[in-house]
């Protein structure tokens, strides 16, 4: 059995440190996105550590306040985003059986579950699991 490590001590590609996109032409780490996007009450974090493992009360993308019922939806967004401009990686990632994250833990959201979703069950099953919240980015950019 192939297994793909998708942390900083595997393949970095896999890695939300290493992995980048671009959010509201902000080009920086998967990690940055996500653990810069949460709020605890009025406290915005400054760096990534910050905010590492704690429980945020809600998150802020570009202009815009999301309840935690999203974040899930939004870690996910961030690495299909990343997966679908790089499909290269994506062909490299089918060739192994299963994938794991040296350093998930206890976390609520991680790097190899939503790769290997991505490519055990494809793109459109993160696609249909995060409708929610882009249906609610949708809303909020209209008003």
């Amino acid at each position: 059995m192939r297994v793909l490590e998708c942390s900083s001590k595997g393949d970095k590609r896999f890695s939300a440190f290493y992995a980048k996109v671009s959010i509201n032409n902000k080009l920086t780490s998967i990690e940055n996105h996500y653990q810069l996007s949460k709020r605890f009450d009025n406290y915005v974090p400054k760096t990534w550590r910050d905010s590492k493992g704690k429980k945020p009360t809600h998150f802020v993308v570009g202009k815009n306040k999301y309840e935690m019922k999203y974040f899930s939806m939004w870690y996910k967004a961030l690495w299909l985003k990343y997966l679908d401009k790089n499909p290269d990686l994506v062909e490299h990632a089918m060739e192994f059986d299963n994938f794991n994250d040296i350093f998930k833990g206890k976390a609520l959201n991680c790097q190899a579950d939503v790769i290997r979703q991505y490519v055990k069950e494809g793109r459109s099953s993160i696609l249909n699991e995060i409708q929610p919240f882009l249906i609610r980015m949708k809303e909020l950019r209209t008003k």
